[in-house]
């Protein structure tokens, strides 16, 4: 029947956009850092040259876990039928079940107790508040604190090759130069700006992203949802503030790439 890598990954399963990487710690600090966010799934395991991160435990299975980049940005670990299991934040995962990840999130692969794999990444900002959500209290005094509460926008990314994913659902294999991205945003950004009025501008913006930009976000217009402080990159999340609501940015830089950002609520 072949593992999870000869079967490949969920059909949800899409190119991240984000940064991510798992920490291994141990008594005496962390062993060492993976990066996992140049394809749309990584296998864990302990057979080296089958699984795309070794786990050094001895009680892991051959293949042990996989985290998988779903299509709106979050991101998931599915434990593969392991013999001895995995635990998330203290809790046990269950088997062949898509378990959503946290920034800061803890695992623990099979009976060894002595490492600790610390997941890190920037948030989603694509995981909607429901309706209810919306109108709690704390909500409402995060969502009116203004520079340092909840906000939301959407965005158009160009990449680079200088970019430290160089790659996306649009190129495999971005070769552009920065300066190349730059003259393409800004090219955007005349398009953009010829809108009569703020409805216009936020359905260009939503049609030019869903075409041109390098985020997995291009499938709903590059709309990020609401995000809060610390959850993006601080150059992106400095930018969007800087907005009124309505208002499209000068181009923005970041370790992703170029940005436009179109601020959508407070």
């Amino acid at each position: 029947m072949g593992g999870f890598r000869a079967k490949g990954p969920p059909e949800w399963a899409s190119q991240p956009c984000r940064l991510a990487s798992v920490e291994t710690h141990t008594a005496e600090g962390i062993q060492q850092t993976v990066h996992i966010d140049k394809q749309p799934a990584y296998v864990l395991g302990r057979e080296a040259g089958a699984v795309d991160v070794v786990l050094s435990e001895p009680s892991t299975s051959r293949e042990h876990a996989a985290i998988v980049h779903h299509a709106d940005g979050r991101l998931f670990l599915i434990d593969l039928a392991s013999s001895h299991g995995t635990m998330l934040d203290g809790r046990p995962v269950p088997k062949n079940k898509p378990v959503e990840l946290k920034n800061g999130s803890k695992l623990r692969f099979g009976n060894n107790p002595a490492a600790t794999h610390i997941v890190r990444c920037e948030a989603s900002g694509e995981k909607r508040r429901s309706r209810e959500d919306a109108e709690t209290p704390e909500y409402k005094r995060q969502n009116s604190s203004g520079s340092g509460g909840i906000v939301r926008a959407s965005h158009l990314l160009v990449k680079h090759r200088n970019v430290r994913r160089p790659s996306s659902w649009k190129e495999p294999t971005v070769t552009r130069s920065p300066e190349e991205a730059l003259a393409m945003v800004k090219t955007f950004r005349e398009q953009l700006i010829s809108s009569s009025d703020e409805q216009q501008l936020a359905d260009n913006f939503a049609r030019l992203a869903s075409t041109e930009s390098h985020c997995s976000s291009a499938k709903r217009g590059g709309d990020l949802g609401p995000f809060g402080p610390g959850q993006m990159q601080a150059a992106f999340d400095e930018g969007t503030r800087a907005l009124q609501i309505g208002e499209l940015s000068q181009p923005v830089s970041s370790d992703s790439g170029w940005h436009l950002i179109l601020r959508t609520a407070v």
